[in-house]
């Protein structure tokens, strides 16, 4: 826990206290005006227009805490766990109108029994990370999955009972049914509906878990998983034991949860479908606020609206912390500021409005390093075995978190620096003749620019990109920018089929729409792994950099790529 006397303090304030829980608590934004609850005039421009795809540049100004106005929330815009679907039109052009459900509406309120839950998708990173958990706390836990893989095989080492494809028949028996909104049709939904077993989402089981505990939510369009993976590594290294719930592996399958024994947890929060106006954290953070999820989001603005309902949730005299670079951040930060002015807001980042502030970026080779300024004005050196200069940002997030719990903050940056890195954020897999394999998880025209950005700055050749667009949603939205930041950014772009499953009733996506935006030569449509491996075989040279990206099965790629390379390592390559 946080050492010294005023940092004891604060623990027993932060752990102790009340839970901010207002049961008709209204975060008040009305379909087109945003009224109420104080947010008016320029508070619902921001949230309309201001900070979309969180760009940086001059931060919105500094929010201050101001005397919370009373005007009445309109009772038709929120409900108790989240705000309604809202049904006005887009009004950006950027996202589309396609919402696959909310599941704080109409969510299951009655006490969650967990002697012997049942997961419906057990295998996905935040779902696996929690059922191991529960298994670990001594709960009987089970689940089912359609696809076999190592983290099943990981869970059934830990207790787990594991069912390969979805049956009705697996939820006999079971105390509840936790489900991710991806997985809301399996037949295990249904069934435990009609025989009246409590179905659940995730990010309910993660509030209940914490409970008995200080939790620390970690939430934004990019960023989340090292983010949450940094502060992990820095309690520990400092003699804390914290719980944690990181969606992305750290070293190899199901590395990103540990049960602690100490009281704080550590943990995303998926905005992705509203479900993390589910938890009721005692230190928030918000890394960015982008137009993403354009299946559950009709605007940037409902995008905004989420985040701020999020924050307003945060316990008593809490703290929020926010990326002082990113303008949609700050601005979300001023409107929670308005509507909860017992909270502390630090923010971070390279803007001189940073409490936190990154000084002297620079990147070299796999090193990128900053000077860290800290809020009592001394500084620290902080650096990161990754040439992608946006980690520094999520470690300096993670330390400002760690100063929030009272922890020394030259302690936490230099703990910091010792954090090898989530899986595939811009991991690197491996160097074979001379060409450098890199895996990305990036999808969205954001991280897709941040890795690239990264691929440049440590090729000495070219850049060569095995693209998997993700999400027909996604890839109808933003198909016009990722196809430019392909042709701008990359040498050479291997394209391959949209991954996901097209939403019902929706129109389906393929690469076509990228493909209009790459220059003749410059790109092909490979038929499979063995196909993308014989063409990066023959063409990359050394110092190229090679970088499979997407969130679906581009990982394994590598091993074919990697075999073909090595193929060719006794071979004098031309750059």
């Amino acid at each position: 826990m946080p050492c010294g006397t005023e940092a004891a303090a604060e623990t027993a304030r932060l752990g102790g206290g009340t839970l901010w829980l207002l049961p008709n608590f209204h975060c008040a934004f009305a379909a087109t005006d945003c009224v109420g609850s104080g947010v008016r005039g320029a508070n619902a421009d921001r949230l309309d227009s201001r900070g979309r795809d969180g760009d940086s540049g001059s931060a919105w100004p500094r929010a201050r805490n101001r005397t919370r106005r009373k005007e009445q929330a309109p009772s038709h815009v929120s409900s108790r766990h989240g705000t309604r679907q809202l049904s006005h039109q887009r009004r950006h052009g950027t996202m589309t109108d396609t919402i696959t459900g909310n599941p704080t509406i109409e969510a299951y309120t009655g006490p969650i029994d967990l002697s012997r839950p049942h997961f419906v998708g057990v295998g996905g990173s935040a779902m696996s990370g929690l059922a191991r958990l529960l298994a670990e706390l001594g709960h009987e836990v089970s689940g089912s999955d359609l696809n076999d893989c190592a983290t099943l095989a990981v869970l059934g080492a830990a207790g787990v009972r594991i069912y390969l494809g979805h049956d009705a028949s697996h939820v006999d028996g079971a105390s509840c049914v936790v489900y991710t909104t991806v997985a809301q049709n399996a037949p295990e939904i249904g069934a435990a509906r009609a025989a009246g077993i409590p179905v659940v989402h995730r990010a309910q089981v993660l509030d209940a878990l914490s409970a008995n505990r200080r939790l620390v939510a970690v939430s934004g369009s990019h960023g989340k998983s090292t983010t949450t993976g940094i502060l992990a590594h820095i309690l520990r290294t400092l003699g804390e034991d914290p719980t944690y719930l990181i969606g992305a592996d750290v070293t190899g399958p199901l590395s990103g949860a540990r049960l602690g024994g100490s009281r704080l947890l550590v943990a995303e929060a998926d905005e992705s479908d509203r479900s993390f106006h589910f938890l009721r954290p005692s230190i928030a953070v918000i890394t960015n606020v982008t137009d993403d999820h354009p299946e559950n989001f009709v605007n940037h603005a409902a995008v905004m609206r989420a985040y701020v309902e999020f924050g307003c949730r945060i316990a008593s005299h809490g703290f929020l912390i926010v990326n002082a670079d990113c303008v949609g951040a700050n601005v979300a930060a001023e409107v929670i500021a308005d509507e909860r002015p017992d909270l502390t807001v630090l923010r971070y980042g390279r803007s001189r409005t940073a409490d936190i502030c990154l000084l002297d970026v620079h990147a070299e080779g796999w090193s990128v390093s900053a000077t860290v300024r800290m809020p009592n004005g001394t500084t620290v050196r902080l650096t990161l075995p990754t040439p992608a200069a946006h980690h520094l940002e999520n470690a300096v997030a993670a330390v400002s978190c760690a100063v929030a719990l009272g922890l020394d903050p030259t302690d936490a940056a230099g703990a910091a620096c010792t954090f090898a890195g989530v899986r595939r954020r811009f991991e690197h897999v491996d160097t074979r003749a001379g060409v450098t394999l890199v895996d990305s998880y990036a999808d969205h025209p954001k991280e897709i620019a941040a890795d690239l950005e990264a691929a440049r700055t440590l090729a000495r050749g070219r850049v060569i990109v095995v693209f998997q667009p993700s999400g027909h949603a996604r890839v109808l939205a933003f198909s016009s920018r990722i196809g430019r930041l392909l042709a701008d950014k990359a040498d050479y772009v291997l394209l391959l089929d949209v991954h996901g499953t097209v939403p019902q009733g929706r129109p389906a996506a393929d690469a076509t729409v990228i493909v209009t935006h790459l220059r003749d030569g410059k790109y092909c449509l490979p038929l499979g792994a063995d196909h993308v491996a014989r063409i990066v075989g023959g063409m990359a040279g050394r110092g190229d950099v090679v970088l499979t990206m997407g969130t679906g099965d581009v990982t394994g790629y590598g091993a074919a790529i990697l075999d073909a390379l090595s193929q060719r390592s006794g071979v004098a390559l031309s750059v």
